[in-house]
Parts: structure tokens; C-alpha cells; sequence
């Protein structure tokens, strides 16, 4: 069997962030911040205005001195259409998503040419959001490039986007870009549901969801993306200096169990956040927070996540199934009793009969 068709098509599959460098500029790092956000997961919240409701991965990409960056690649392991992503650099320019998302003080500038959002601590610049042209309902390819391969989808953050949000850059000032990709539930990545298989039988039950969050974990790589990777990095690679993993969840899930300790969690606040997704989010979301950190001078090579969820599921629809169910037996064992009891009363006369 191809080794590339076998692990693309593996349902386990690591997420990879590289970048493409320039020689002969100050060397570039680069934090990479993902949040899962599992909306969906409370069957009955509808989202406001009748809007679907629909769970969401983000990915945010900090990178110093950014003009030394040609390109940068994030390789998802699951099929993405143009118009299931999303640019979030306008939702930056509210300070209290802002703040809320680098627990930071910032002023937020919106800024039209080049198209950016500029954030500011006491202190100086704390970062600048790139704003990606648009072409319609989708991000122009010009600046964002989509391409399914080896089972999933690499996401290309073009020069001309690095080139635009680097317009009057500081060496060692940084630029961030943010990106919303919305998750198909039917395809098994990231989010993964086991409903008991009784639970027609009971009017709730206990059902298991888990998260497998993988990183630039090589095994679980295809293997053409491992090469890509080496061929664009070369001997300038980029160092990863922080990697931060954030879950929020419905409050109706509890956390069974972790792979590493977590660095914190709360309860997710009803503003801003509530505004920062068109369909809304249920009340009571819980938020859990996992990062890692690299040494002095050191790079971070991956990272990974395994998260279960154990959600009680009951409510209006799951009785009424239970009830059918419940009157569908009853009536069976009722009918198969009356032709029992009625081929015994046969059988018996029939033998009285012929005794």
C-alpha cells in the first residue's frame, strides 16, 4: 500500500505549521495559538436568528520579525471549502475580544490602508492583526491559497499578505493573523462522538466525546507534508516558541479526563463573547486552557491533546423516542402474549378433541 494514501487517510491526523524564510534578515519565531470551540455540543441551543449553529477551530499565528517570512503553511487533516473560513481581524478591533483573547490591557486602532488592526499595551506595540482582502463571501487567494491534498487542506498565508501587514514594521515588532475554520461534523476530525448504544432504551444517557488535538506530531503526518515541510524550511527554520491549545465547552459536558495537566479553566463570559460568533453561544460555556512553553533559544517540535467529555444527554426528543420505544415493546409483548395464549387454547382443544 502508498504510504501517503495511508496515513492521508487516517482519521488520528496531526495538524503542521511551517513557514518558508527569507535568508539574510533577522531571523523570525513564531507562537501558534489554536482554539477549538465546541458550540455544537449543546443540542439545545439554536443559534440566534435562526442562524446554524456550527463548532469551529481557530488558528492564530504570532510572528516576529514577519518580513522575514516568505510564506506561511498550516496543513489541516480534513477537506476545507474557500467559504468555510474566515478572517477574524475584525472582531480584533474590539478591545474586550482583544484583551479576552492575550489577557493583555490593549488599545485597539483600526487602521484602513494597509488594511490592519493595530494593538497597543501602555508600553508600545504589543502586535499588529493582518486584515485579509476579501473577494466576495471568501478571502482573496491573492493573500490566503487553498489547497486539498494528501487527505486534508494546506492553508497558504501568501507574501503579499506578509508584505502588507509589514508596511512600517520595527525589527522585532511582531504580526498576527487569525483565521476561523468551521468544522464539518460529519467527517470525524478533532471532535468525536460515541453515543452507548442502548440509549434508545433510557430516557438519558452518558455519551463519550473526545478531543484528539495532534500538533506537528511526524507519525501521524502524510508523508509528502513531512517532506514539504523539510524542503521549505531548509536551514532557516522558524522556531516555534509557544504553543497554546484552548477548549471551550458547553457546561453540560464534564471533563473526564486529560492527557496533560491543564494551565487553567473558567466559565466562559456571556460578553464579549456571546457577540464573537454570528450563531452566538450557549450560556455557561466551559473554557480549558493548555500551553507550552520552549526554552531560551530552543524550539518546541509538537505538541498533543487528548481530551474525554462525558455529557448526560436527556430532554424533550430523547424521552419521546424513550416513550415510543417503551410503548412499541408493550405493545409487542401484548400481542405476542394474546397469539400465545391463543395457540395454547388451541393446541389444548385440539388435544381434548383428539384424546
Amino acid at each position: 500500500m502508498n504510504m501517503n494514501v495511508r496515513q492521508a487517510s487516517r482519521k488520528d491526523g496531526s495538524m503542521a505549521l511551517w513557514c518558508r524564510s527569507i535568508a539574510d534578515l533577522p531571523r523570525a519565531s513564531l507562537e501558534a495559538h489554536f482554539n477549538l470551540w465546541r458550540i455544537a455540543g449543546d443540542q439545545d441551543f439554536k443559534g440566534k436568528g435562526g442562524r446554524t449553529v456550527r463548532d469551529f477551530l481557530e488558528i492564530g499565528v504570532m510572528l516576529t520579525n514577519p518580513f522575514s517570512v516568505d510564506q506561511i503553511n498550516i496543513f489541516l487533516p480534513t477537506l476545507v471549502a474557500g467559504e468555510d473560513i474566515e478572517d477574524c481581524s475584525g472582531r480584533l478591533a474590539d478591545p474586550s475580544v482583544a484583551q479576552g483573547i492575550f489577557n493583555e490591557p490593549l488599545e485597539c486602532t483600526k487602521v484602513l490602508r494597509p488594511a490592519r488592526v493595530d494593538l497597543k499595551t501602555p508600553e508600545g506595540m504589543f502586535c499588529r492583526v493582518h486584515e485579509f482582502i476579501r473577494d466576495g463571501e471568501a478571502i482573496d487567494r491573492s493573500q490566503l491559497g487553498i489547497a486539498q491534498e494528501n487527505g486534508g487542506t494546506v492553508l497558504s498565508i501568501r507574501r503579499t499578505a506578509l508584505e502588507s501587514v509589514c508596511n512600517n514594521l520595527k525589527e522585532g515588532d511582531r504580526a498576527y493573523f487569525r483565521l476561523r475554520v468551521f468544522l464539518n461534523p460529519t467527517n470525524g476530525h478533532f471532535i468525536r462522538v460515541i453515543s452507548p448504544g442502548d440509549r434508545n432504551f433510557h430516557s438519558g444517557s452518558e455519551e463519550i466525546e473526545y478531543i484528539d488535538f495532534r500538533f506537528n506530531e511526524l507519525r501521524t503526518l502524510p508523508v509528502a507534508i513531512e517532506q514539504r515541510m523539510n524542503a521549505d524550511e531548509g536551514s532557516m527554520k522558524v522556531p516555534v516558541t509557544l504553543i497554546a491549545f484552548l477548549t471551550a465547552f458547553p457546561i453540560n459536558s464534564d471533563l473526564a479526563s486529560s492527557s496533560i495537566q491543564w494551565h487553567k479553566n473558567r466559565l466562559l463570559e456571556s460578553q464579549p463573547w456571546s457577540d464573537y460568533v454570528d450563531s452566538g453561544v450557549p450560556d455557561g460555556m466551559v473554557v480549558y486552557h493548555w500551553k507550552r512553553k520552549a526554552e531560551p533559544g530552543k524550539s518546541l517540535l509538537d505538541f498533543s491533546s487528548f481530551v474525554k467529555l462525558q455529557t448526560r444527554r436527556t430532554g424533550r426528543r430523547t424521552v419521546i423516542i424513550y416513550l415510543l420505544v417503551a410503548f412499541l415493546f408493550g405493545l409487542t409483548g401484548n400481542v405476542v402474549a394474546s397469539v400465545l395464549i391463543s395457540l395454547v387454547t388451541y393446541l389444548y382443544q385440539t388435544w381434548s378433541q383428539h384424546g
